[in-house]
This record gives structure tokens, C-alpha cells and sequence, in this order.
């Protein structure tokens, strides 16, 4: 893959993965702050915003965009599957708030996926983020970065047969990290 390429995707990664960091961090210091640890049960659609519901979903999300980073750092994919995971259970989530919102007669601009303006946005941010991931994914099965070898050369030491080009195991190409060198 191109260079340019390459970079361009894990890039979109770095960028979900220190936004997923900072963002768990900004939203659990708001929880932590604005809300108290028990609420209201009429407010139970709201649950994943508030109390220490908020909390341990916000050290989650620290814990899964640590996970994120370290996982494009060292390309390997399966760093990369916990994000996924949650990102679903976020959207279920939010599609079962909307659900309770409808159910209780709440005013459509609260929901997320009944306001037009909202619901747009939300598609974006799913299909963009889903899109790079599934990127970032391809990329580190298909095209992992080239391991370092060795780096080992082998000079030929046979006497007189090494002087004319022959060599005594017949004439072997160089593979891999090791060359073959005469003198």
C-alpha cells in the first residue's frame, strides 16, 4: 500500500483513539461534577449520563481508547475490536433512551435519532467511524509493517571455488534477510 495511504488510515485511527481518551476524561469529569450519584428513577432514560452508571462507562472508554492506541501502535487488530464493541453498545444504548423517551411522551428534540439535525450527524459519526475501522482493520491484516530481521551476511569462506563465482552447494539465490556475498 501506498505510503501515503497508509498513513492517512492510521491517522483516522489515532485521531478516534485521542478523541475516545479525552473525550471519556471530559465527559466523566462533567458527570462526576454536575451530577449526583443516585437520581431520580423518573429520569431512568438518562441512565448512562448520570450517577456512577456514567462514571464506569467513562473509565471504560479511557480504558478501550488506551487499548485503541496501543493497538495502532503496535498494528495489531485485535486492540482494535474492543472499541467496536462498545461503540455498538453505545448505540444501543441510545437507541433504547430514544425508545423510553417516545414511551413517555418526551419531546422529540431530546431524542437522538428522531431529531432530523441530530440523527444526521449521528450517521456520519457512525459511518465514518465504522468505515475507518474497518480500514484500519484490512490494513493490518493485509499490509502489516515489515518485521525486522536479522539482518545477517554470510560471507563464503570455501578456498578456490569462491574465488571463480562457483559455489560448493551449487548456485543458491539470496533469500530473505540473508545475502550472500563473494569477495
Amino acid at each position: 500500500m501506498e505510503r501515503y495511504l497508509r498513513f492517512y488510515i492510521k491517522f483516522q485511527g489515532y485521531i478516534i483513539a485521542i478523541c475516545t481518551i479525552f473525550g471519556s476524561v471530559f465527559m466523566g469529569f462533567l458527570i462526576y461534577s454536575n451530577n449526583s450519584f443516585h437520581y431520580p428513577l423518573e429520569e431512568f432514560y438518562d441512565y448512562r449520563f448520570m450517577g456512577s452508571a456514567g462514571l464506569l462507562f467513562g473509565l471504560i472508554w479511557l480504558l478501550i481508547g488506551v487499548s485503541m492506541l496501543y493497538g495502532l501502535i503496535r498494528e495489531d487488530k485485535r486492540f482494535v475490536y474492543p472499541f467496536v464493541v462498545m461503540f455498538m453498545l453505545e448505540l444501543f444504548l441510545l437507541l433504547a433512551r430514544d425508545m423510553a423517551l417516545i414511551w413517555t411522551n418526551k419531546s422529540w428534540y431530546h431524542m437522538v435519532f428522531v431529531n432530523p439535525a441530530l440523527a444526521l450527524i449521528a450517521l456520519f459519526i457512525c459511518v465514518h467511524t465504522m468505515m475507518s475501522l474497518v480500514a484500519l482493520g484490512k490494513l493490518f491484516e493485509h499490509d502489516p509493517l515489515a518485521q525486522s530481521g536479522t539482518n545477517f551476511v554470510r560471507f563464503k569462506t570455501t578456498g578456490t571455488g569462491a574465488r571463480n563465482g562457483a559455489n560448493n552447494r551449487g548456485d543458491e539465490e539470496a533469500s530473505g534477510d540473508e545475502v550472500s556475498l563473494v569477495e
